[in-house]
C-alpha cells in the first residue's frame, strides 16, 4: 500500500486532511501540475501538518493518554536524582505528600516529595533541598522531613505515599 491509498482508504485521515488536500496530495505525488492556489493550500496547509505529524511522533509513547503518566515520569526522575545525590547513604524513606498523594491533582498542583534522614544538620539539609531543587521541574518542592514542623510530619505521616524505603542491608 502506498501513501496516496493509505490515505484514501483510513477513516482517520478525513479528520486531519479535507477531500480537496487529498486530492492535491494526490495530484502532488503523481506529478501533475497544481493550480496557484492549490500550490499555496499546500505551502500553507498540507505541508505544515504533515510536519507536525512527523514532529509528535516523537511522542508516540504517550498517545495513550494515561492518567498521570507525566507526573509518574517526574516522580520516577526525581527519586533518581535524590538517590545519587552524596547523602544517599543517610536517606531513610522518600515520601510522597499533598494533592498528588491525596489524588486531589488540579492543573495548579505540584508534586510534594519528603525526604527522611537517619541524621542530618540543618546546614546539610539546606545544601540537599538547594542541589536536588536546581535538577527537577519547577512544579517539584522536596523538604526535608527532620525538618517540618510536627504537624506537618504528622499529617505526611498520615497520608503521604512512600516511594522509598531503605533496605535494612544498605
Amino acid at each position: 500500500m502506498n501513501f496516496i491509498e493509505f490515505l484514501k482508504d483510513n477513516e482517520n485521515t478525513r479528520k486531519i486532511f479535507g477531500q480537496r488536500e487529498i486530492k492535491i496530495i494526490e495530484k502532488q505525488l503523481n506529478g501533475i501540475n497544481l493550480t496557484q492556489s492549490e500550490k499555496n493550500r499546500l505551502s500553507r496547509d498540507i505541508r505544515k501538518k504533515l510536519q507536525f505529524i512527523k514532529e509528535i511522533e516523537n511522542f508516540k509513547e504517550q498517545f495513550g493518554l494515561k492518567k498521570g503518566e507525566e507526573i509518574n515520569k517526574k516522580i520516577k526522575e526525581t527519586i533518581r536524582i535524590i538517590l545519587e545525590n552524596n547523602l544517599r547513604n543517610k536517606i531513610d524513606k522518600i515520601i510522597l505528600f499533598g494533592s498528588v498523594a491525596e489524588n486531589k491533582i488540579t492543573i495548579r498542583s505540584d508534586i510534594d516529595i519528603a525526604v527522611i534522614f537517619d541524621e542530618l544538620t540543618k546546614e546539610e539539609a539546606f545544601n540537599f533541598r538547594k542541589k536536588i531543587l536546581g535538577q527537577v521541574p519547577d512544579n517539584l518542592d522536596i523538604q526535608v522531613f527532620n525538618f517540618l514542623p510536627k504537624k506537618i510530619q504528622q499529617e505526611i505521616n498520615k497520608k503521604g505515599k512512600i516511594l522509598y524505603i531503605k533496605k535494612k542491608n544498605e
